[in-house]
């Protein structure tokens, strides 16, 4: 494994000040406040327990961020509240509801889009199984994003929060 999800994740840490506050910058000039906030790790035992309960086999580079951090909320203001959710292995389970999965799990929800694992690619190799969809929408409806999890999180971490792949 590279490391580069530890490395997105630690380059967060070093920037949040003593309680976990951040200022940043918005592409309009407006300068903010946010805070970011990371659960315990989870264990190999929790990881192995979740692929067997569900049928879906993480890739590498999202266990990589699991074992970091079971999940965590970035880059969170007051004025957005809760839109930068980075799920647990238990939020998968309870915010994707979708027809048993259909190969794919949410595990993120990024102001009213999901960030989507397609597990029939990671099954196939591809190493670009990243999606996106509105949170309402079908996983049909979902847009590959040409990317695995640890340069998403890489460049949603480098963008502040921004959703860069609305920018395409």
């Amino acid at each position: 494994m590279t490391g580069q999800v530890e490395e997105a994740i630690n380059h967060m840490k070093k920037r949040l000040a003593e309680n976990n506050h951040i200022f940043e910058a918005k592409e309009d000039g407006f300068i903010y406040q946010a805070t970011c906030t990371f659960n315990s790790p989870a264990s190999d035992e929790e990881i192995d327990s979740f692929e067997k309960k569900t049928g879906l086999h993480l890739p590498e580079d999202y266990k990589e961020f699991l074992k970091i951090t079971n999940g965590c909320k970035l880059f969170e203001t007051c004025e957005s509240g809760g839109e930068n959710d980075l799920y647990s292995l238990d939020d998968i389970m309870n915010y994707t509801y979708e027809i048993p999965f259909e190969g794919r799990f949410k595990v993120a929800c990024i102001y009213q889009d999901n960030i989507v694992i397609d597990g029939d690619a990671v099954a196939k190799g591809d190493s670009e199984y990243i999606m996106v969809k509105g949170h309402l929408d079908d996983f049909e409806e979902g847009e590959k994003l040409n990317m695995g999890f640890a340069e998403w999180i890489g460049r949603f971490i480098s963008d502040q929060g921004e959703k860069f792949w609305d920018k395409r």
